[in-house]
């Protein structure tokens, strides 16, 4: 995925999704109604490195990302996942501090998730919540 450097700002979560969206429950709805750019998706793919997830994740095949990417507002559903699938990935970054093992955790079998890997459990909002449940357990201190 190409991205414009020019759509990146180093304060923002994946480089463009502005951080308070996951913070502030009316701007996270506020931008899901408005639906959010294709270049928000771009830079998640780009940054996790999980785009066979992620598009499983949306319900589309692989080559059908790209095209994803290039669309001025997303609908409601694909956005309101697109960032929920941010919100887990920017917390695991978060949680293992690297990139390599925050990527190496999401395709290992998890035994606190059922030993689902939890890049498996993206395609639902009841897997994205269980998974960043997990992940906050880890960061506390709690590997259950």
């Amino acid at each position: 995925m190409n991205q414009n450097n020019s759509q990146r700002c180093p304060d923002m979560v994946f480089g463009c999704i502005p951080g308070n969206l996951f913070a502030d429950h009316m701007a996270f709805i506020h931008a899901v109604r408005a639906g959010i750019p294709g270049h928000w998706l771009a830079s998640v793919i780009q940054s996790s490195g999980a785009d066979e997830g992620i598009a499983k994740a949306l319900g589309v095949p692989p080559e059908q990302l790209e095209a994803m990417c290039q669309i001025e507002a997303l609908d409601i559903r694909t956005s309101e996942a697109v960032l929920e699938i941010a919100r887990v990935l920017s917390s695991c970054f978060a949680v293992w501090e690297c990139p390599a093992l925050a990527k190496q955790w999401m395709k290992s079998g998890v035994p606190a998730l059922g030993d689902e890997t939890p890049v498996s459990l993206l395609d639902t909002h009841e897997g994205r919540r269980w998974a960043m449940d997990v992940l906050q357990k880890i960061e506390g201190g709690q590997f259950s």
